[in-house]
């Protein structure tokens, strides 16, 4: 037998994003039924015409190829005025980097701060993207685990944690919707100066929070690296641009990094991007469609009392205990988009542990689609349980 020349590195061997592969049994689904996809991270409606019409100017446009790796001047400025007018920071644009996406500078920034056998703590339930590309990079993770049944992170908890080199924090976090108040901020932060731990706060949800304000790690201090993204509040999925704002020792060797990993963002995109910061009224009433969703949700989740959560002060995500029904949640997501075309997302991608008893419902859709898929939802509930 001739043997084989490629098998995949070991490092590569990371787990599936679940998500995913849910998204695409529901779009082979979609040819036989009506599908609610209440299992997206995505926002709803998408991105703001005024964006859309810059774009279309652009194509036409002679536009320079690459950008600069940093990002194109106009942009990074935008988001420094940004910071200034919504937290009453000043951030110069030198610190701040456009990256491909938030993927992108989660990538920049861990390879910009660990190395090789370093260890990371972060907190479940968690956005899966954190745990394999440190994996990738031969980064420990280092998994820190709610003492309850809701998922409700305890920031402080990091103390029970020894020799880890770093942090990452999620606010408003992804699944379940948790927002950090400012005196867990401030302990966090204050933990990793004290302890000479680099803090990465992950904001890609800032934005989108219901009767409360989330706070950004730069209201602390310059000691942390934040990420954000154009694809949550700002509408933009799939337009692939984050960016990264880091203290200024790191600026040189993540500038190389950009250079030599993505060369740069889409130019297009950046260009379109500068409009979206004209926007910001037309994204708030969004952020109160996803406010009416929400309150549906808890009304109609009342009615399955089997169900156990904590209602999201953020994010667009309910972050369900399913233990009271008996069944793993991939064998009970399975059942329902098959039965009743209603897509959500397994709890296995947040976590490892206790990943198979906890389901992510999104309620980003437009209002009409989330309750009828709810309500369909609801009829199954009743009709099994």
């Amino acid at each position: 037998m001739k043997r084989k020349i490629y098998k995949p590195s070991k490092r590569s061997n990371v787990s599936p994003f679940y998500v995913m592969d849910l998204l695409q049994k529901a779009k082979d689904l979609e040819s036989q039924k009506k599908v609610f996809h209440l299992e997206l991270g995505e926002p709803q409606p998408k991105t703001p015409k005024k964006v859309l019409n810059k774009a279309k100017e652009l194509l036409f446009l002679k536009i320079p190829g690459y950008t600069p790796s940093n990002g194109i001047i106009q942009l990074r400025n935008k988001i420094s005025e940004f910071y200034k007018f919504k937290h009453r920071v000043n951030i110069s644009p030198d610190r701040v980097f456009v990256t491909t996406g938030s993927s992108g500078a989660f990538l920049l920034s861990f390879l910009l701060n660990f190395d090789k056998g370093d260890r990371v703590a972060i907190f479940n339930p968690v956005y899966p993207a954190y745990r394999n590309i440190l994996k990738s990079l031969d980064i420990e993770v280092v998994e820190i685990y709610p003492e309850n049944t809701n998922g409700i992170i305890d920031l402080t908890s990091i103390k029970k944690k020894k020799n880890i080199n770093g942090v990452i924090v999620s606010n408003p976090n992804n699944p379940n919707g948790q927002v950090f108040n400012k005196k867990d901020l401030k302990y966090i932060y204050d933990y990793c100066v004290t302890n000479r731990l680099r803090l990465i706060f992950d904001e890609i949800y800032h934005g989108i929070t219901y009767n409360c304000k989330a706070t950004t790690g730069l209201n602390f201090g310059d000691e942390a690296i934040i990420v954000n993204s154009f694809s949550k509040y700002f509408c933009m999925p799939g337009w692939r641009l984050g960016w990264l704002v880091v203290p200024d020792p790191l600026i040189e060797n993540l500038l190389k990094l950009s250079q030599n990993i993505f060369i740069s963002s889409g130019n297009i995109a950046q260009f379109s991007a500068i409009e979206v910061f004209d926007c910001l009224d037309h994204l708030d009433k969004i952020v109160d469609d996803y406010k009416k969703n929400r309150d549906i949700a808890i009304g109609i989740l009342k009615e399955m009392p089997l169900l156990q959560y904590a209602i999201p002060k953020g994010a667009f995500y309910f972050y369900i205990n399913i233990e009271k029904l008996g069944v793993d949640s991939s064998k009970l997501i399975g059942q329902i988009l098959s039965k009743t075309g209603v897509a959500l997302t397994p709890g296995i991608d947040f976590d490892r542990n206790s990943g198979s008893k906890t389901l992510r419902l999104s309620f980003s859709a437009d209002t009409n689609t989330f309750r009828s898929g709810l309500k369909i939802l609801k009829k199954w509930y009743q009709e099994n349980y």
